[in-house]
């Protein structure tokens, strides 16, 4: 879900008209003539300067107007990094961004964002952090939701690694979101299309020896094209990929939760890494639901038994006030959510507790259909 730069838009008629009403008033209308990523020098000696990776299956936006990549689809796979000023005194699960007058003192901004080719890449995710220069580090890679500008997910994931106070090596995966509230069904192909370059972005830091693991923050619809993508490397038997994944965590999933069941039943020992941040009272989840005929999302089930059956450790943050989009962003706009999401962040994997032997009973499977057939005939 998008971040509200502006105040004012003017909604499309047509196609929807009380659905689209509603999904505009949870997500507001953002600037289309300026992104948030403007190149600004910071003149506050005090500011921050994050530093993160961006990879992105988006085709580049013309860079004066600081969005950098736009929603089309790209056969190329682009690189980037962006350094990010950090405004001092920010209070936690805060973003403030301006697209109209960035101002460094008061808000996320960009300092200088750096084309990379493929191999200044690999050698940037593969060189140590830190003075000593010697100490392996980890990478953790956020995948962003629907109606989510590339921009926009670069300003909210520097807010993310300030607030965890992650320490390695932070890298943005952007797939092409239209970045418009009627945009749902070009965003979820975006998101399947976007699916082997992720993989392959895994594969690749797999390979890369100062890395000792590889997290993943996803966020609503990216949670999909997360557990889309760990299932194809199940499926494929990529176990030198998997075994270098650590947490990861899904934060308001927009998957249909028997959908989920089986993406779950898939994945085997690396389910005892998963997290998830659910709520009740998620209103973009809720339209979601609506859409897809009324099926609850993994997101909004707060029968937290449901997912210890699977394996998983779930947070119900129901309680927890705010989040933008109607409660959508509680994960990351709630200082000590984001904090308790860091800690976890911060300690290696816990011990495999599930089994795929467990599991697959919970999904439909043809030999059981096979099974039951047989005793069938026997009658």
């Amino acid at each position: 879900m998008p971040i509200v730069t502006a105040l004012s838009c003017k909604a499309k008629r047509g196609l929807g008209r009380g659905l689209i009403a509603a999904m505009l008033a949870l997500t507001g209308c953002a600037s289309a003539d300026k992104g948030l990523l403007q190149p600004i020098e910071a003149s506050a000696t005090e500011n921050r300067q994050l530093f993160m990776l961006a990879v992105t299956t988006r085709k580049p936006d013309p860079a004066e107007r600081g969005f950098l990549f736009g929603h089309e689809r790209d056969s190329a796979v682009h690189f980037v990094r962006l350094t990010m000023s950090m405004p001092k005194g920010r209070e936690a699960g805060t973003l403030p961004v301006s697209a109209r007058n960035p101002d460094p003192e008061k808000d996320i901004t960009l300092s200088k964002a750096t084309p990379l080719s493929y191999a200044e890449f690999k050698a940037e995710t593969a060189a140590p952090i830190g003075a000593t220069g010697t100490s392996k580090t980890h990478a953790m890679i956020f995948t962003h939701g629907f109606n989510t500008r590339f921009d926009q997910a670069a300003v909210r994931y520097a807010q993310i690694i300030e607030d965890t106070g992650f320490d390695g090596r932070p890298i943005l995966f952007s797939w092409p979101s239209e970045g418009i509230p009627t945009g749902y069904g070009y965003d979820k192909d975006s998101a399947n299309y976007s699916r082997d370059a992720l993989q392959q972005l895994l594969d690749g830091l797999a390979k890369e020896k100062n890395l000792d693991r590889v997290d993943i923050f996803a966020h609503s619809m990216g949670t999909w094209l997360t557990m889309e993508t760990l299932r194809q490397m199940a499926l494929s038997k990529d176990k030198a990929a998997l075994d270098r994944i650590g947490t990861v965590i899904l934060a308001a999933p927009d998957i249909d939760f028997d959908v989920f069941r089986t993406q779950i039943s898939q994945l085997g020992p690396l389910v005892g890494r998963i997290k998830v941040y659910v709520s009740a009272d998620d209103r973009a989840l809720q339209l979601s639901r609506r859409l897809f005929g009324g099926k609850i999302r993994a997101g909004e089930t707060t029968d937290l038994a449901q997912f210890r059956a699977l394996g998983i450790e779930a947070y119900d943050i129901s309680a927890v006030k705010g989040g933008f989009g109607k409660n959508h962003g509680k994960a990351f706009g709630d200082g000590q959510t984001i904090a308790s999401i860091g800690r976890t962040l911060s300690s290696r994997p816990g011990p495999i507790t599930s089994s795929l032997e467990h599991l697959v009973v919970a999904v439909p499977r043809l030999d059981d259909a096979l099974l039951i057939a047989t005793d069938q005939s026997k009658l």
